[in-house]
């Protein structure tokens, strides 16, 4: 009787980016980003959302990355090696392949997408724990 609307995905609204990493682009080691981020290129190393707002991570269609991520928004279009945390939402489109686990609170999965991990979808208190734990990890590894 009463339908709730689904959200608008991100892969179909129109997204400025704040930055951008080339087609021709390799980053190795960490990479820091706040505010929408396209990646085109390659990043073998984690890459974090310093600013935790609503921005969206993009990796395109020809993109690499090798590294856990950790932001608000991801839309996959391209390859990913490592595992995500999300405290919004996840989108894998078609084509896209992962290898690792997905924590978020919202999941979409296109239908000719690859993922090889676990999904985990988490409400806000719960993703703020793992963040925390995240957080207090790399402060013991440096």
């Amino acid at each position: 009787m009463f339908s709730k609307k689904p959200p608008q995905l991100l892969q179909t609204q129109k997204l400025s980016f704040k930055s951008t990493l080339d087609k021709a682009c390799l980053i190795q080691g960490n990479l820091n980003m706040s505010g929408n981020y396209l990646i085109i290129g390659q990043v073998m190393g984690d890459i974090v959302d310093i600013e935790n707002k609503d921005a969206v991570l993009w990796i395109d269609k020809s993109a690499y990355v090798k590294g856990n991520v950790q932001c608000t928004n991801l839309v996959l279009v391209g390859k990913l090696e490592g595992n995500v945390v999300a405290s919004g939402v996840v989108e894998v489109c078609s084509g896209a392949t992962i290898i690792g686990d997905i924590q978020s609170e919202r999941l979409h999965v296109d239908s000719n997408a690859r993922i090889n991990g676990r999904l985990t979808c988490l409400n806000g208190d719960n993703l703020e724990d793992v963040l925390k734990n995240m957080a207090l990890d790399d402060e013991t590894k440096a």
